[in-house]
Parts: C-alpha cells; structure tokens; sequence
C-alpha cells in the first residue's frame, strides 16, 4: 500500500510540483518537478494558455493518476483571522465563529467559504496545557475565487482532492522536520519570496497565528535592476543572481516594510517576540537573503540544526507543503506532535456548503410542491364546500317556495312575506267578524230572525245579505197567508224596523211561495 500526494504550486514564472510517497512500511520518496514560463509575454496570462502549458507539464512528468492533488489559493484572496474564545467546545465554536467572522470581512457571509482550525492548547511554565480558553484560525475564501480555480483546474483536466492556502502548506513544511526530530523552533516568522509575491506564515508556541501575503517577489527586483541598468528583463534576473544581498538593499526595503510591519503588529497584540525566521520560496536563492532578512526583523536564521539544512526544500517550500497536505499523508507520529493535524481544505467546505445548499433547494422545491398540494386540496375542498352549500341553499329554497305556496297559494313568489301575511291576516279577520260576538253579524241575524218567526210557519232562506244593520233574505213558504204572517210578526218587533216584503212569487214547486225580505236591526 503506498499513500501518494501531489503538490501543485502554480506560479507566474515556474510551475512545480512535488509528489510524495509513503509506503506501508514508513518509506518515504520526494520528487521535484520544475518548469520555468516565460515572463513578460502577453499570452503568458491567459488561462487558457496557463491551462495548456500545464497540461504539458503534468503529461511530460507522469503526474496525471499519481495520487492525490493538492493545491493552494494565495493569502491575498483568503481574509484570515487568529479568534480566542474562553471555551473548546467544537461544536459550539463550529456555530459561533461564521458569526464571529460575519463582522470581520467586507462580504456577506453567503458569499464565502468559512473554515476554521481548532488551534493546540498553549502551555503554561509548568508544561502544563492551558485549556480553559482556546484560538481558532478562521479563514474565509470567496466562492467566486473557489470556483474561478476549480474551473482553471478542469480547463488542466484536473480535480484537486483538496484546496488549502499557501501560507499553511509553509506551517505544514515545519510540522514535517519537527516529526523528523528536528529541533524546529516554535517561535518563526516563515518568509517565501515568490516571482510576484511574498508569503508570510507567523508560527508562535508550534501555532500558525498569521497568514499574509506581501504583493511584491522577486519579479519587482529584477525590473528595478532592468531600470537601473537600462537592460532586458532576461538579463537584469542573471544580474541580480550575481549580486549581493547589500548592492539590492534599497530595492528590498518595500518587502522588508511591510513585514517588519506585520512582525510588529503580532508581536504588540500578542505581547510575544519570535525568535527565528527562515527564508524560502526562488527569491532564496538570492546571496545571503535569510541572514539579511532576520538580520532587518530582529531574528536568528535557522539552519541545518532546526532542520533548515541542504536538504530542505527551500525553493519547493510551497508545493512540497502542498504534498505533505494532513488529510491526506497522515503523520507518523501523530500523538508526539500536537499540531501536526492542523489543516485546511476549502473544497471540502464548499461541497459540504454545496450540499447543503443543494439540500435546502431541495427541502425549497420539495416545500413548494407541498404547498401546490396543499393549495389545490385547500381549493378542492372550497369547491365542494360551496356545491354542498349551493346544493342545500337550492333545497332550502325548494322547502320554503313549497310551504310558501301552501300557506299562501300557488303563484306566490317568496320575498313579500310580510305583505302577504298582513293580507291574510287581513283576511282572516274579516271572516273571523262573521262570528264575532263583539258586534251584529251573521250569527246574530239568524238568532233575531229565527225568534221572529211565528210558529207553525215554515220558512227555508235561499239566500241572506247582511250589509252592517240591514238584512235582506231571499226565503220560501207554503203560502201567501203564511208570508203575512211573518211580515206582521217582524213589523211587531221594536229592535226591527224598515220592515218589507217584496217581489212575493209562486214558486216553481208545489206549495211553494217565494219572497224577498229587508230589515233594518237596531242595536242595543
């Protein structure tokens, strides 16, 4: 079994790469892989170009398939902050540091990948941990240049397994010396002079605490030289590779101002010194750069004895940082070093932001199908709640058009029930005074008449009038003689007056005689 790893550092003027194995039986082999690019030539930043002199240079040394990739985003496209908390609780630190981060940098907080390091324990005189409290390195790398790498690292045929930052892959170079029992100092400033830039990594007790990059390498040297002696560009770089560390001094001293700044700054909020610096990256090549270096920031130069011998890496620092990468070549002595695990992979904190993203798309679609569902049975059931109640208005109306017409006939239409009601009432009265005692009616006539009647004088009414006191009758008899009789017998009565006897006929039976009779009743 062999753990492999591949360390791609991309610069303006070279590309390197490192791989690293790891046998089974605790082996390890480095190789370097290095390709200069020609500087100065407008094609040289096009990404498509960069893309295919890449391609060649991962095809022409056998690295496509080798392992595992590893690369890196400069310090200036990753804001970075060293945080203290009184607590180590991951899980609560995993929820207040994005929080904590929101007010630091200048973008919103969706905007950017978050990743933090749970920095070792720092340790009291006693050798004892101090673990009330803790530090997390928090950095925090825009999406936009996340993306805008992966897609330069797809246009190369690649997917890097992890994306870190460089500043760590320089704190990863001594965490590997420190597990190969050197004596590395834990107190350095880690300076690597690139070709247009300068990397810093601040290690204080064996914690990274600053990361920071410096926009100016060794490329500003070599064009001030140009300027100075009126040459090419290709002729100013083998200039300052002759030169000594004293004829370029005035030339160092933008670099060396802003790093005395940041080791300043550091050391006053930290109330700590650091004791040491090394020097890597091409610009180390220069004549006697370290010892200028630490001479200017006020420390030693480390040498064969911290580890920082022949054999490191110096101008490879980055990429074979880069390869050493924790998540994927693990310490072999994990429990001697305590921070030999610290790492940071912002791919990972994308895909898991990625998929977390995608799951609450998901969880959005899936609540917004959800509520379509539910609207639509929300609208059923409206629909068939108005059916039902236009179906039971309809049957109520039928009910009451139905009674409506029973009570007050048929052709009634509804909506003048109270008119309707008055009517019959109305009517309801009227034949009701027919047999109201209160006053002369019907009943009272007939009680009068029949008194009056004499007796033994046979009298049928064909038809009775009663126009309020006057009453008039349509009666038949036996006789003439029997018609006086009675016309005497109610002209003898003092309630009756107007008393008369008209239109006296035989009627069409036998014994038959028909009369008309008219009265007045005076009331009591």
């Amino acid at each position: 079994m062999i753990a492999e790893c591949v360390g791609l550092d991309i610069g303006q003027t070279a590309l390197k790469a490192v791989r690293f194995r790891r046998r089974l039986s605790g082996r390890e082999s480095v190789e370097y892989f290095h390709r200069p690019l020609p500087y100065g030539r407008p094609e040289q930043s096009e990404p498509a170009h960069r893309a295919g002199m890449l391609r060649d240079f991962l095809w022409q040394h056998g690295l496509y398939g080798s392992g595992e990739i590893v690369t890196a985003l400069p310090c200036q496209d990753v804001f970075v902050r060293t945080l203290s908390f009184p607590f180590r609780d991951a899980s609560k630190l995993a929820q207040i540091v994005p929080f904590e981060m929101e007010n630091l940098i200048p973008m919103p907080l969706e905007d950017v990948t978050v990743g933090s390091l749970l920095l070792p324990a720092r340790e009291s005189l006693e050798g004892q941990a101090k673990a009330k409290g803790s530090d997390v390195l928090v950095t925090a790398a825009p999406k936009a240049k996340i993306a805008e790498h992966l897609r330069f690292m797809a246009s190369a045929d690649l997917n890097p397994s992890v994306i870190t930052v460089d500043g760590m892959a320089l704190f990863s170079v001594s965490q590997f010396l420190k597990e190969e029992g050197a004596q590395v100092p834990g107190d350095m400033a880690i300076i690597d002079v690139g070709a247009s830039k300068t990397t810093l990594c601040l290690v204080h007790e064996g914690r990274p605490v600053l990361l920071r990059t410096v926009l100016w390498g060794g490329n500003h040297l070599t064009h001030a030289l140009a300027v100075r002696y009126a040459c090419s560009f290709a002729e100013a770089e083998r200039r300052k590779r002759a030169m000594a560390v004293q004829e370029i001094e005035t030339w160092l001293e933008p670099v060396m101002k802003e790093l005395r700044v940041s080791l300043h700054t550091y050391e006053n909020a930290a109330h700590q010194r650091l004791t040491h610096c090394w020097v890597s990256g091409g610009g180390s090549k220069l004549k006697e750069l370290s010892g200028h270096m630490a001479q200017q920031l006020g420390l030693l130069p480390v040498g064969p004895r911290q580890g920082f011998g022949s054999s490191c890496p110096r101008a490879f620092s980055i990429a074979f940082g880069l390869s050493i990468h924790p998540n994927i070549v693990r310490p072999r002595w994990k429990s001697r070093l305590a921070g030999s695990n610290l790492a940071l992979d912002f791919k990972a904190s994308s895909d898991a932001a990625s998929d977390t993203t995608e799951v609450s798309k998901r969880d959005r679609r899936l609540a917004l199908w959800g509520g379509l569902i539910l609207a639509l049975l929300v609208l059923g059931d409206l629909a068939v709640r108005v059916a039902l109640k236009d179906s039971t208005v309809k049957d109520l109306k039928l009910g009451l058009q139905t009674q409506y017409e029973q009570t007050f006939g048929p052709g009634v239409n509804p909506g003048d029930e109270l008119d309707q009601a008055r009517y019959r009432v109305s009517q309801l009265e009227k034949g009701l005074s027919i047999v109201d005692g209160a006053r002369y009616n019907v009943l009272a006539g007939l009680a009068e008449l029949v008194k009056h009647v004499p007796q033994g004088v046979p009298l049928k009414i064909r038809e009775l009038t009663i126009d309020g006191t006057s009453i008039h009758l349509e009666a038949e008899t036996t006789t003439f003689d029997a018609v006086e009789k009675i016309k005497q017998s109610f002209m003898a009565n003092e309630t009756l007056h107007d008393v008369s006897i008209s239109d006296t006929r035989v009627g069409a039976g036998p014994n038959q005689v028909v009369f008309r009779l008219t009265y007045t009743v005076q009331r009591p």
